[in-house]
């Protein structure tokens, strides 16, 4: 019973996440206010009322996307603090970020439009950012500095707001720019990156 309830349990996950991600595409594509239920549930081959075993509403898939984006960031972040040297390990994620920043412009750029006019979404966005701010900056803690004097909290809060910042911002610079280059971006983001973080 115990391994069959498992299995049930696995498949209405996976399921979960299948609907997820169909969402995710046709919010990118159609807009949250555009892409209806149906048109999700059509991308997905399966029937409009099916999806609301899984999700009692559009809000609903969007919190969601939310929180495994914020799952996603936790393990990132927890492999980085398991490493020797914080700063060479966050720099090795660089290339990594700023592709996925570019790949999620569109999407990331509809859940925060909505959270702008959603008081329940904005909920969900702002306790997700101060999590994953209050990660990053015990990670920036742990750098040492170029200089003796340890970092006051307050840099350290500032540093923790403008990395996320360079990151949240290429967002938008693809969706001005869909032609810049990523490499060129993340090379040049390492070294600002690094003087920031060792002053």
């Amino acid at each position: 019973m115990i391994n069959e309830a498992k299995t049930m349990t696995s498949k209405a996950e996976l399921r979960r996440q299948q609907i997820l991600d169909a969402a995710a595409e046709c919010f990118r594509k159609s807009g949250f206010h555009g892409a209806s239920m149906s048109e999700i549930a059509k991308s997905f081959g399966m029937s409009a009322g099916h999806i609301y075993n899984y999700f009692e509403s559009k809000e609903a898939i969007i919190e969601a996307m939310v929180k495994r984006d914020l799952d996603q960031a936790l393990e990132r972040i927890a492999k980085i603090q398991g490493e020797k040297d914080i700063l060479k390990a966050m720099l090795g994620t660089v290339d990594e970020g700023v592709q996925r920043r570019i790949d999620r412009s569109e999407l990331d750029t509809e859940i925060l439009a909505e959270a702008a006019r959603n008081p329940k979404i904005a909920a969900t966005v702002q306790g997700t950012d101060a999590v994953i701010r209050e990660k990053v900056t015990h990670l920036i803690k742990g750098i040492q500095p170029l200089k003796d004097s340890p970092p006051c909290e307050l840099n350290l809060a500032a540093k923790s707001t403008i990395l996320m910042a360079l990151f949240d911002g290429l967002q938008i610079r693809a969706i001005r720019d869909p032609d810049m280059k990523a490499d060129d971006i993340a090379r040049v983001l390492k070294s600002v990156i690094q003087q920031m973080l060792q002053s």
